[in-house]
């Protein structure tokens, strides 16, 4: 047990050691002046808050001290009065009292006035007062005999002390400064005037040294608290704005919040109007090309029966010996196969056009050639129907345009075949089709014009459909296939900055527009195509002449080669690229053309075809690329070549032929 006494009471000194450090720390702290802020305008702020802070407060001290001066005046009358050693000074006290009364209410006045809340001016007029009021105490305790001096007046020099240390809030350097002076003063008076007695004298200033020590102390820590305040309030103040810009920024986030919300909400309500209309739009793509299938099918199946019976017909014919009907049926068979082709043809260029898998080829060219072109190809067919076609044409002035002069012409054809086709000869005036051309600044126009049936205004939209035509009821072939004109919308909505225009009147005919951008003459035109020949010229052109023919369908080839037998064409065909590869190796002749299906077996393609023959025959040979490929899809060749898609009439595979053949021609006696 006398171990934990002997510790405790080891541990004794230390405490108060520490006790003892602690309360001379804050007691120097307590007395040390507080420094001023480092930023002078920080310091200026607090100096002008202080000020107004205690304002009311100095006021209030103000009118104290000149309530108590008053006091002091009744004061000095009773007790001077009575005393022979003061009466004789009487006066001069009063007039000194009534001096202060009247320094006070002057201060009194200027602590009123709203200047007062500046610093600089509060300080001014309260150190003025207490300079005042420290001078004529002075004064007082000059004038009064002792020891009356010290027991009557001495007191207010340590009373204004008390003012100026405990009621006015000034600065502790400023306060310290005046009880400093107010000591020095008093040493110097009584040390050149002895007006105290001496005891009077060293107990007055110990008193008074005493004072300002506490009063310095207590003056500090207020001005230390007012700093610390002030601080707290200022980083309070900043914290405050900053959660005011936050409460700020938070309140525009919410609100742009709540708007992206109606936004996203908006967002969402259109994607699911537009996956509605989506929905419905594919649902209506979806039933019309059910219902072009369906229409396509009835009107594939009608030729298609149509030759099945005449061949049948023209074999029995044949079995009865009736050559002359058998021939008429197999006339017929070629005419169903003809139009069983072209449908087939209209309905594939279609189908390619509407699936976006035709990429247009643009070139600078006359428009006038297409349309001559359209108007040569068709001038036999509308003579047959007794339609005169004429063109209206610029003689002289060159109308180009930017286009696809292939699927323009196509266009056109089709306008002036849909203009001939729906004549109307019961009019007296003679049915005619005017091809015009029409030039702008910056626009070409074609305009097709005949003097028909016309198009009710009802219909505008519809005649664009497929297989929808116009006073054809009973579907009479002859009068076209009805996918014309959705050929020709086709392909305006294809071609960049082309447009169709429609104007006509039922019972006075009709007046198509196709208008394209226009351009200055191009040095890169297109090669014209080579003038029409009849087809005993064509037949004259080919024969003789050695193809080599390359298809792997057995049915196809076989045709080919019987139509080939009956041209006078020499050939050798192959099955597969190996047979083609063999011929070439075996081969006297040079061919003059390369028929060719696009996709063989094995993966071969007639890229290949046209390659092997170069290599092998040491320069290229033309080529004619048969088949039922997309032509977008077709690469490039290695040589002169073009591209006929499946099925291919008799006369236009012959026209392509001569064609090649002529232009390698024309180069090999360049």
């Amino acid at each position: 047990m006398a171990v934990p006494q002997r510790a405790a009471g080891a541990r004794t000194p230390g405490i108060l050691f520490a006790a003892a450090r602690e309360a001379g720390t804050s007691l120097v702290r307590n007395l040390s002046i507080p420094a001023p802020f480092s930023d002078a305008a920080l310091e200026a702020q607090f100096l002008e808050d202080h000020s107004q802070r205690f304002c009311a407060f100095r006021r209030a001290s103000t009118l104290l001290a000149l309530a108590i001066w008053t006091c002091f005046l009744w004061w000095d009358f009773s007790f001077a009065r009575g005393n022979q050693a003061l009466d004789s000074r009487l006066p001069t006290i009063l007039a000194v009292r009534f001096a202060g009364i009247a320094l006070l209410f002057f201060v009194g006045v200027l602590v009123l006035r709203p200047s007062f809340r500046s610093h600089a001016s509060s300080q001014r007029i309260i150190l003025t007062g207490i300079y005042g009021l420290l001078c004529l105490i002075l004064a007082l305790v000059a004038i009064t005999p002792a020891p009356y001096n010290y027991t009557q007046h001495f007191i207010g020099l340590c009373l204004a002390l008390f003012f100026q240390f405990s009621f006015f809030y000034l600065r502790s350097r400023v306060a310290l400064t005046a009880g400093i002076i107010t000591l020095g003063s008093i040493i110097v008076v009584q040390t050149g005037f002895h007006l105290l007695n001496t005891e009077d004298f060293f107990a007055g200033l110990f008193y008074m040294f005493n004072v300002v020590v506490v009063g310095h102390g207590v003056c500090t820590h207020a001005e230390r608290v007012s700093r610390e305040r002030y601080s707290s309030e200022r980083a309070l103040a900043s914290l405050n704005d900053e959660l005011r810009t936050a409460n700020v920024s938070l309140g525009r986030k919410n609100r742009e919040l709540e708007v992206s919300k109606k936004d996203q909400e908006n967002k969402t309500n259109a994607l699911l109007a537009l996956r509605e209309q989506q929905m419905i739009a594919a649902q209506t793509a979806s039933r019309d090309k059910s219902n072009f299938l369906a229409a396509a099918t009835h009107d594939l199946r009608q030729p298609m029966h149509a030759l099945n019976l005449f061949l049948q017909a023209a074999a029995e014919a044949i079995r009865n010996g009736e050559f002359d009907q058998a021939e008429r049926l197999i006339n017929e068979c070629g005419r169903s196969s003809v139009i069983l082709a072209r449908l087939l043809n209209a309905v594939l260029d279609l189908s390619r056009l509407e699936s976006g898998r035709v990429v247009p080829r643009y070139h600078v060219f006359d428009v006038r050639g297409i349309v001559e072109e359209a108007a040569e190809q068709l001038r036999p067919f509308a003579s047959s129907r007794g339609v005169e076609l004429r063109l209206r044409l610029p003689k002289e002035e060159v109308v180009c345009v930017r286009s696809d002069a292939h699927w323009l012409g196509r266009a056109v054809a089709n306008l002036v075949s849909n203009g001939i086709k729906y004549a109307d000869t019961s009019k007296a005036s003679k049915p005619t089709v005017i091809i015009g051309v029409v030039r702008s600044p910056t626009r070409a126009r074609i305009d097709v014009l005949d003097n028909g049936i016309g198009i009710p205004a009802d219909y505008f939209d519809a005649i664009f459909q497929p297989f929808f035509q116009v006073d054809n009821p009973e579907q009479d072939r002859d009068k076209g296939l009805g996918l014309g004109l959705s050929i020709v919308n086709a392909v305006i909505s294809m071609l960049d900055q082309h447009r169709i225009e429609l104007k006509s009147t039922e019972g006075r005919g009709s007046r198509f527009s196709l208008e394209m951008p226009l351009c200055g003459p191009s040095l890169d035109q297109p090669s014209g195509r080579a003038p029409a020949r009849s087809e005993a010229a064509e037949a004259a052109q080919l024969s003789g002449r050695y193809v080599l023919l390359v298809e792997d369908d057995g049915l196809v080839r076989a045709s080919t080669e019987a139509l080939l037998s009956q041209w006078g064409v020499l050939y050798d065909s192959a099955a597969t690229f190996e047979e083609y590869e063999e011929i070439l190796a075996t081969i006297e002749r040079f061919p003059d053309l390369i028929i060719t299906d696009y996709r063989l077996r094995d993966f071969k393609t007639a890229r290949e075809v046209a390659m092997l023959s170069a290599r092998k025959l040491g320069r290229p040979c033309p080529c004619l690329v048969v088949t039922g490929e997309p032509s977008a899809t077709i690469v490039p060749l290695a040589c002169d070549h073009d591209v006929l898609s499946k099925p291919v009439s008799p006369a236009e595979l012959r026209r392509e032929m001569v064609t090649l053949i002529a232009g390698e021609c024309a180069v090999a006696t360049a």
